[in-house]
């Protein structure tokens, strides 16, 4: 067989011919390689990728090289000083893993066989192994069938892996010839692929069964009917779709022609219109300590913003936010957050600037790693240096002996918010400009620079224009750090979204206390409504806590509110004059100021005072 497939092999390559008796998938395969112009007279493989992009190779395949390493390890016992060469192959037709005894070794290397390289045929001809990639199909070759002379060595027995349905690689059965047992080689490499497909679906199944218990730990929140959820490996294998993803692939398969599903959802998040509605697909990493478990896609339709979960030591609530002003905000945090300058929050006291910092971190390609934030009005002016920048060891009385790295150099790689930036002493604004330009902190005590990648975010509830104005705050640092302005509208002036907010701290709470949800009567959510919260979601928190804990009844009415919130200046409610009256006191006669503080537009605060002769 082996001198008949020589002669029929010369007669191809040397005299052309294409009417020889031989093997159709062999000749089809011989025809393809002289198509794509494959020199028969390598004498070694040369097609590599290069180190740095075999090591994502591998990471792209640890799933398949998990699952067929100890099938190769186990064979190679079996067949050990054989002259055996067991090869995998990645599903491009790369090898990723390779296990050989001395005797297939020195053979391997003199023919360039190694991972790294390519096994397909326009790489190295004709092979078991190349034309089972081609193919899909098992496939046995002898020596002389090989077209390339690198490979006419060694005879060899390729079967593909497929897991539910997917071909993910291919196992090689290869042995030094000739005289081989072509039906031995094959039963090898189809047991061999058998035993990496049934391990890799067992794997896959533990690791699907991890990433939903993940995702029901960490994502509960996000588990809703009007958002989507798709998580798929890091192979693009499907491991849990819900009922709207379903939906909405359906959908988008029609419309995204030949482009594969798994393709398209590993793009980056991504706002697409899809039969005329818009929807945002977010895309997070599920991870368990540092280990990559698995992606996940979150579709949300656009014609409400939801943020997602922000949370700070609490468990905070999710907001669906039907108020424009807001859902612009939240847009425009989205998209900052995908760059990595500076952004400036600004809000009143309480609206929620240290959840929005958060949020953005979530959103950014940081979210992997540290978040910290810091109060520059919370830390003496002493300490705050330190606390910052971090000082080397004898630095000041009390410091330790070896040092310490401040709060911005253990945010290496991360984000690190700035809360209450307006308070930070100005020659400590001159250090922050310096390293928000260098990319670097000198520790005190210190002279070494030392580097750090660090996403800055700051907040405030002052003017710091107005402070510029007045040389209170630096002009250069302003602009340096207002390269995004992210601005969260008052609790007053989103009321619509007042009882979807109201309703989910309650439920937060009511859970966190361990009792019975409270219902509420429409009267009472009018009336706290009607309430100006200057101290914005901080104080309805609050005010909700005090509810919670002292609140016995499982109802709460209109009459129940004002022990709770001081909605007249005394226990006596007042009629509406006398309630417009102590308004227009308490704001020095400032219309504007009243008409927030009762929640009503100027307008109608003009008709009411109008109406009752208030001047």
């Amino acid at each position: 067989m082996s001198i008949i497939a020589d002669k029929k092999w010369k007669q191809f390559v040397l005299e052309g011919r294409t009417d020889i008796d031989i093997r159709k998938n062999v000749l089809d395969s011989w025809k393809r390689c002289k198509q794509l112009g494959v020199s028969h007279d390598r004498e070694e493989v040369f097609s590599r990728v290069s180190q740095l992009d075999f090591v994502q190779r591998r990471q792209q395949n640890s799933e398949l090289i998990h699952a067929a390493l100890p099938v190769m390890q186990d064979l190679y016992k079996r067949l050990k000083g054989g002259g055996y060469l067991l090869l995998l192959a990645d599903a491009e037709g790369y090898l990723v893993e390779m296990v050989a005894d001395r005797k297939s070794q020195t053979i391997a290397d003199r023919s360039g066989i190694s991972i790294g390289a390519r096994w397909k045929e326009e790489n190295v001809g004709s092979t078991g192994l190349s034309i089972a990639i081609q193919t899909k199909t098992a496939m046995a070759t002898s020596g002389n069938e090989h077209f390339c002379l690198a490979l006419r060595t060694w005879d060899c027995s390729a079967c593909p892996i497929f897991v539910d349905g997917k071909f993910v690689g291919a196992f090689d059965v290869c042995r030094m010839g000739p005289g081989n047992d072509l039906r031995e080689l094959s039963t090898l490499a189809v047991a061999g692929a058998h035993a990496v497909s049934e391990r890799y679906k067992f794997n896959l199944m533990k690791s699907k069964e991890q990433v939903l218990s993940h995702l029901l730990s960490e994502y509960t929140h996000k588990f809703t009917k009007n958002t989507g959820i798709i998580t798929f490996n890091k192979q693009g294998i499907e491991l849990y779709k819900n009922e709207y993803a379903n939906d909405f692939f359906k959908i988008l398969k029609l419309e995204a022609g030949n482009e594969s599903l798994v393709n398209f959802i590993k793009k980056e998040p991504m706002e697409i219109e899809v039969e005329g509605k818009r929807y945002l697909l977010n895309r997070e990493e599920v991870r368990n300590m540092d280990e990559e478990l698995a992606t996940v896609i979150f579709i949300k339709p656009q014609n409400i913003v939801t943020v997602s979960k922000i949370v700070n030591n609490q468990d905070e609530p999710v907001f669906d936010s039907k108020n424009l002003a807001f859902q612009k905000t939240i847009k425009t945090a989205i998209k900052a957050a995908k760059s990595d300058a500076c952004i400036l929050i600004q809000g009143e006291s309480g609206v929620g600037k240290d959840f929005m910092a958060r949020f953005i971190h979530k959103q950014s390609n940081r979210r992997n790693n540290p978040y910290t934030a810091i109060n520059c009005a919370a830390i003496s002016r002493d300490l705050i240096t330190s606390e910052l920048f971090g000082y080397e060891g004898g630095a000041f009385t009390g410091a330790k002996p070896k040092g310490s790295q401040g709060k911005i150099e253990a945010s290496n790689h991360g984000t690190i918010f700035l809360d209450e930036i307006a308070d930070l002493p100005l020659d400590l604004q001159a250090t922050l400009l310096r390293t928000l330009e260098e990319k670097h902190v000198v520790r005190v005590g210190g002279t070494t620079a030392i580097p750090v990648d660090v996403r800055f975010l700051a907040a405030t509830n002052k003017n710091l224009k107005e402070l510029v104005e007045k040389g209170e705050f630096r002009e250069d640092l302003y602009y340096r750090l207002n390269v995004f302005h992210v601005k969260i509208p008052a609790l007053r002036d989103r009321m619509e979204d007042f009882e979807t907010i109201f309703t989910s701290i309650i439920a937060t709470s009511c859970k966190k206390a361990e009792r019975k949800m409270i219902e509420f009567t429409p009267e009472a959510i009018h009336l706290l409504q009607q309430y100006s919260w200057s101290g914005n979601l901080r104080e309805l928190r609050n005010v909700i806590e005090r509810i919670v804990y002292l609140h016995d009844e499982d109802h709460f009415t209109e009459n129940d509110v004002q022990e709770y919130i001081n909605l007249y200046p005394s226990n006596e409610k007042l009629d509406e004059q006398e309630y417009l009256s102590y308004i227009l006191r308490k704001s020095n006669g400032n219309r504007a100021q009243a008409a927030r503080e009762i929640g009503i537009s100027r307008s109608a605060l003009y008709r009411k005072l109008q109406k009752y002769k208030i001047e």
